[in-house]
C-alpha cells in the first residue's frame, strides 16, 4: 500500500514538473513565435523590394527605349525635312541659251544682261531692247527696240535716217533701214539692216555653233555686230560678244 502510494506521488510530482516546465518560458513560444514572424516579414519585403525593383527596372528600359525610338523618329523627321528644305533650296539656275524663236519675234529677254567683245564694246540687252556702243565697229551706238533699229549719228535732225547719195547718183537713199530683216543661217539668226553699199548684221550664235568666226569659244553662246561687205559672221574673234554680266 506503501509502495502504491508513493507510486502515486512520483507520478504527480513528473506531471506537475512537465506542466511548470511548459508554464516556466512562455516567452520563449512567443520568441519563436515572432522570429518566424520577422523572418517571414523581412521574406515578403525583400521579396516585394526585388519585385519593385525589377519592375522599376523595365519601366526606366521602357522608358528609356521608348525615348531612343522618339528621338529616332524625329531625327529622321528632322533628316527628312532638312532634304526637302535642301530639294526646295537647290538653284534652279540652269544657264539659259539664247532663244532664237524669241529673238525672230524681237523678243531678247533670253539675253538680257551685258555683253562685251575684245576691242572693248558693249551690249546691254534687257527684254525686247539691245543698246550698243558700237552697232558696226565704225563707233556708232545704236539701239533696237524689237525689230526696229535706231542708229542717232546716221539720222536727220528729224532723227529719222538720214538721205544720202551714193555712187553719184542723183536719187538719194537711206543712210540705213530701220525695219531690221531677219536671215536664218545654219544654227544661227541674223538681223539685218541694209546701208548703201554694206549691211549691218547682228547674229546669234548658240553655244555649239561658230558660223564663219576665225576664232572662238564654240562653248558658250556669241553675238556678232559688224557692218560689212561679207557674210554675217565672218570676223576675227575680238569681234565677237561673250556674256559677261
Amino acid at each position: 500500500m506503501k509502495k502504491m502510494k508513493n507510486s502515486i506521488l512520483l507520478g504527480c510530482y513528473l506531471v506537475l514538473s512537465g506542466l511548470l516546465v511548459g508554464c516556466g518560458d512562455p516567452n520563449k513560444s512567443t520568441a519563436d513565435t515572432d522570429k518566424a514572424s520577422s523572418s517571414s516579414k523581412e521574406t515578403t519585403e525583400l521579396t516585394v523590394s526585388s519585385t519593385e525593383s525589377k519592375e522599376a527596372t523595365e519601366t526606366k528600359e521602357t522608358t528609356e527605349s521608348t525615348t531612343e525610338q522618339s528621338s529616332t523618329v524625329q531625327d529622321t523627321q528632322e533628316t527628312d525635312e532638312s532634304h526637302e528644305d535642301a530639294s526646295e533650296e537647290q538653284p534652279t539656275e540652269a544657264t539659259q541659251s539664247m532663244n532664237l524663236s524669241q529673238i525672230q519675234q524681237g523678243d531678247y529677254s533670253s539675253l538680257n544682261g551685258t555683253w562685251g567683245n575684245g576691242l572693248g564694246n558693249t551690249i546691254f540687252v534687257a527684254n525686247n531692247t539691245m543698246s550698243f556702243t558700237d552697232i558696226s565697229n565704225q563707233k556708232e551706238a545704236a539701239e533696237i527696240t524689237g525689230l526696229n533699229v535706231d542708229i542717232p549719228q546716221l539720222n536727220s535732225p528729224e532723227g529719222t535716217p538720214e538721205l544720202v547719195s551714193f555712187m553719184g547718183n542723183s536719187d538719194k537713199v537711206s543712210s540705213y533701214e530701220q525695219q531690221l530683216g531677219i536671215e536664218e543661217n545654219q544654227g544661227f539668226v541674223s538681223l539685218r539692216s541694209n546701208l548703201p553699199g554694206a549691211v549691218i548684221y547682228v547674229s546669234f550664235l548658240p553655244k555649239g555653233t561658230m558660223g564663219d568666226i576665225l576664232e572662238g569659244d564654240t562653248e558658250r553662246d556669241k553675238i556678232v555686230a559688224v557692218g560689212t561687205q561679207n557674210t554675217a559672221t565672218s570676223v576675227r574673234a575680238d569681234y565677237v560678244y561673250y556674256k559677261i554680266d
